[in-house]
């Protein structure tokens, strides 16, 4: 109870245990009814976030339905219970036994069958496992790994959020200071020398939730605002909900993911952590947006409202309900308090200025102390994990830096690490490939990637509709026109993502694991893809032929050659042909922007040479054309001889068949 690694605990026993017994998990709030009607007793049974049966009475936690009480009380069976809080078992006032729940025979002797197991922070030697999947932490020197267990008081989900922020490409020894900083106006000490699990469980508590704060103000502060508006409707859950519950976007939830603050479970349900609710509950308190989280109660209390009438016997959505709308009235009143708290501030503010200077600072010194001492109080760590919610820690983040950063000097700035070079190179690599999508692939292309990755894409402006995000477990990445291979795509597809996905190379960034490839999808296999592009090759072949016996159209050198190879994009000969017609065409060369594009690729860009006036009607004719001959961007730039150079591009990829058609 409110330590950390429970859930992991929990799941490592269960697994232990379920190969010789029947093994359910219990999540959240139960019902005596419920759960006497369920699991025999000779199942090993674990009640996960068991806080959700729990009221709290003269300061102490006691379970609130007597009958449940009652029942565990009584269980012959194995129980495993993950809570935040130590809670005692009503020896008085126990619900008798009834003809309808024979189940309710107290024994006092149960009572004390349970037993209280508090966890504290990871060993050393725990902090190291979990760093090996924790990829931009997994770089750093040792020392300075050793700093981030002590930072973040060996608190999994703070370390997972220290790797977000490094991933995301700040630099490892300004978040420290920014951590270590927080820790010290919240626990009006330097960081302690001693190792995490060596603290007492307050302190340590303290630690890692200074540090949460702190990195999950950093992390929210870089989401888009539909971003952070997804987060905090996903977060007033207890349960993951599919993405159309919380009107959840592919970008928005990418997004999110990226930064550690949401997970993806199996069936694409969107859950998020409670310590990270907690965080995001308490920013929102602190800038007066308590009202939206009420709203967002009373959405999802109609949510699971609409799902107990479809199925009466639907009794966890009932619990649910009732459950969101104690919470929205809680939080709305809480909202109210504070919002006649600061009005009362601002009263008083405007009496303080009647005051003379001296009386001024005086009453400002005593309202400074009290703030201080309200940043002091300890919030308790709710560490559990969901067993449906994978890790959090994602292998790739997005390249978006804070705006709100202060600037360094030079004389600030600290000097750069050993493993900042690597990150850095990660996060500017996913910015070039993002930059180039934005500009190259065609705006209604369809594009598979990590989340992280497309996270990235938003960034740049690609549409969140256009995209699909591959999880570990994708089956294949169809459906899509163009593939972002990272190396967790990769890892994802194997060989088979060349051999049989997309065999087509359209640019490279990068190199090694850092390397980012992007190609076409071959929706019918790589064999028939390749039939079709050579296929193509043959037809833009004969095409060429055709335009180089065209008296309208001049070609320098390089033109005619890659004409001759049939190197030039069907949509560029198409158009040419037709410009022709009225214009007469000088073509300096053909272009692609494609960095480590595959040789079979036609070339989508061309030159063309003109006086000022016959280029302006030549882009004129070219904004004229619809898909699939509307280019994708043009510019008209100055040329030698006060002639006008008129660059046209058109998309990737390139359709295939044009011609033949």
């Amino acid at each position: 109870m409110g330590g950390i690694g429970k859930s992991t605990l929990a799941g490592q026993i269960a697994t232990r245990v379920r190969p010789l017994q029947t093994g359910r998990v219990v999540n959240g709030e139960v019902s005596a009814a419920d759960l006497a009607a369920g699991p025999a007793e000779a199942d090993f049974i674990i009640f996960h976030n068991f806080d959700d049966n729990l009221t709290q009475e003269a300061g102490q936690w006691a379970l609130r339905d007597p009958s449940l009480a009652t029942l565990l009380a009584n269980w012959k069976g194995k129980l495993l219970i993950t809570c935040r809080h130590p809670f005692t078992w009503p020896t008085a006032g126990l619900a008798p036994a009834t003809p309808n729940a024979p189940w309710l025979a107290p024994s006092r002797t149960a009572l004390d069958k349970l037993m209280f197991r508090q966890l504290g922070p990871l060993t050393r030697s725990g902090a190291a496992e979990l760093t090996t999947s924790l990829p931009a932490i997994r770089r750093l020197a040792d020392s300075e790994r050793d700093r981030a267990w002590r930072l973040t008081a060996g608190h999994p989900l703070a370390m997972e959020y220290l790797d977000s922020l490094l991933t995301l490409g700040e630099p490892y020894p300004g978040v420290a200071a920014r951590i270590e900083a927080m820790v010290e106006a919240r626990t009006g000490q330097p960081l302690p020398r001693a190792d995490p699990a060596e603290l007492p469980a307050p302190a340590a508590e303290m630690i890692a939730c200074a540090a949460r704060d702190q990195m999950f103000r950093e992390l929210f502060d870089r989401l888009s605002s539909g971003a952070r508006a997804l987060l905090m409707r996903a977060s007033v859950f207890r349960l993951p909900v599919a993405a159309e519950v919380v009107s959840g976007r592919a970008g928005q939830i990418a997004e999110c993911e990226a930064a550690g603050l949401l997970a993806v479970g199996g069936l694409h349900e969107l859950a998020v952590h409670r310590w990270t609710t907690e965080a995001l509950h308490r920013r929102l308190a602190e800038g007066g947006l308590g009202g939206q989280v009420a709203a967002a109660h009373r959405q999802a209390a109609w949510h699971w409202q609409v799902r107990a009438a479809a199925s009466p016997s639907a009794h966890r959505a009932q619990l649910e309900a009732g459950y969101h709308q104690r919470q929205a009235s809680l939080t709305a009143e809480a909202a109210r308090s504070a919002g006649r708290q600061s009005g009362t501030k601002v009263n008083t503010r405007r009496r303080r200025a009647a005051l003379t200077r001296a009386g001024r600072r005086g009453v400002t010194g005593a309202f400074l102390a009290g703030a201080l001492a309200a940043l002091s109080v300890v919030l308790t760590i709710e560490a559990a994990r969901a067993f449906s919610v994978p890790h959090l820690a994602s292998a790739e983040a997005p390249a978006r830096m804070s705006s709100r950063a202060p600037a360094r000097t030079s004389a600030e700035a600290p000097a750069p690490t050993s493993a900042e070079a690597p990150v850095s190179q990660a996060v500017a690599v996913r910015a070039q490939a993002a930059a180039w999508v934005a500009s190259q692939v065609s705006g209604g292309a369809i594009m598979a990637c990590d989340p992280a990755m497309c996270a990235v894409l938003v960034q740049h402006g690609i549409a969140a509709a256009n995209l699909i995000v591959l999880r570990p477990g994708a089956a294949d990445p169809l459906g899509s026109d163009v593939v972002l291979a990272t190396a967790a795509v990769r890892e994802m597809f194997g060989a088979r993502l060349v051999s049989v996905y997309a065999p087509e190379l359209l640019a490279s960034f990068g190199t090694g694991q850092d390397r980012i490839d992007i190609r076409a999808l071959a929706p019918d296999g790589a064999a028939a893809y390749r039939a079709a592009i050579a296929a193509d090759l043959r037809a833009r072949r004969r095409a060429g032929m055709e335009l180089l016996r065209d008296p309208l159209i001049a070609f320098g050198p390089a033109a005619r050659a890659q004409l001759a190879t049939g190197q030039v994009d069907a949509r560029l000969l198409t158009t040419l042909d037709t410009l022709a017609a009225s214009e007469p065409v000088r073509v300096t060369a053909f272009l692609d922007d494609g960095p480590g594009a595959g040789p079979s690729l036609p070339l989508r860009a061309a030159e063309l040479t003109a006086t000022n006036t016959t280029a302006r009607k030549m882009l004129a004719f070219f904004r004229a054309q619809r898909s699939p001959y509307l280019f994708a961007q043009a510019a008209i730039a100055a040329g030698p001889g006060g002639e006008a150079v008129l660059t046209v591009e058109f998309a990737a990829p390139a359709p295939l068949g044009l011609l033949r058609s």
